[in-house]
């Protein structure tokens, strides 16, 4: 066998050598990245393990937040947390969903406060108006929800709304969403206290809105620019009340913002027939 031959044989099978070394190598490398992994894993779950078993960690103080027609016992028996049980385990989610099946409640956040405090911050719903369905009442909140039958424990004084029957669209109806707006352009105003409180609130897909309130007046908004409107009722209002006039039932159109008609309006709520209403022109 010649010199050459036998040198590219030697070179081969160096090449097999190395090969073989390096893989060999690169194995045991991999395999010692394995199991430092799983040990740390190891280590990690008895840690883990060890902190939802420390007495360190018991719910010692549950602190609920928000609540003004819920109690916190009612929150705290939908919750369902045990006695002493570890912070660290609770499911948040599954005691938000818990909270949530009362209907009063809007949103919930539930939080932890290291080492032994759970938190329930809830957000009540706030019903605006009344809504009768098949001879019963239910509260509606200002995004359009019927949320709850109206029960002998609801402390409420809302308006009552009729005239709307377009049940399962009460977030697309524009005439409901003015409602909503009308009833806080009121409360923000701070300047129509001689409305008196609203009784009924009535919507007509053509005439708009109308109001009936306490003090015997009878609005009719029709439809959108309330906030210029109660502006205009507010000046006829005062010009009246320098008039003598502005006690007893009165039947007020604010549908044309620039055209004010008054009427008096009997006990029962019939403007006087043949009489023409005083207007107010801008």
């Amino acid at each position: 066998m010649s010199k050459k031959l036998k040198t590219s044989i030697e070179a081969k099978k160096n090449r097999v050598r190395r090969r073989i070394a390096g893989g060999f190598g690169e194995l045991l490398g991999s395999g010692g990245i394995l199991c430092s992994a799983a040990f740390i894993c190891l280590i990690f779950i008895y840690a883990y393990s060890y902190l939802l078993s420390s007495s360190y960690f018991e719910i010692r103080e549950t602190s609920v937040r928000g609540l003004k027609e819920l109690t916190e016992k009612e929150v705290l028996l939908l919750a369902g947390v045990k006695p002493r049980q570890n912070l660290l385990a609770v499911n948040t989610g599954l005691l938000a969903r818990r909270i949530s099946s009362n209907p009063w409640v809007k949103k919930i956040y539930v939080g932890r406060e290291l080492p032994n405090r759970l938190i329930l911050e809830v957000r009540e719903r706030i019903p605006v108006v009344l809504v009768k369905r098949a001879n019963h009442f239910y509260l509606m909140d200002s995004e359009g929800n019927i949320f709850k039958r109206l029960g002998k424990g609801d402390d409420v004084d809302l308006p009552i709304l009729t005239g709307f029957r377009s049940e399962g669209k009460e977030k697309s109806d524009k005439l409901l969403v003015g409602v909503f707006d009308l009833l806080k352009i009121i409360a923000a105003s701070g300047q129509n206290g001689y409305l008196g409180s609203i009784s009924e609130i009535h919507l007509d897909d053509i005439f708009g809105v109308s109001l009936l309130t306490d003090a015997g007046l009878y609005l009719k908004l029709g439809a959108g620019d309330y906030a210029s409107k109660l502006s205009k009722l507010g000046a006829v209002m005062s010009d009246l009340e320098k008039r003598g006039l502005g006690k007893g039932h009165l039947c007020i159109d604010l549908g044309d913002v620039n055209k004010v008609t008054i009427q008096r309006r009997n006990a029962t709520g019939k403007t006087d027939a043949g009489k023409k209403g005083k207007q107010y022109r801008t």
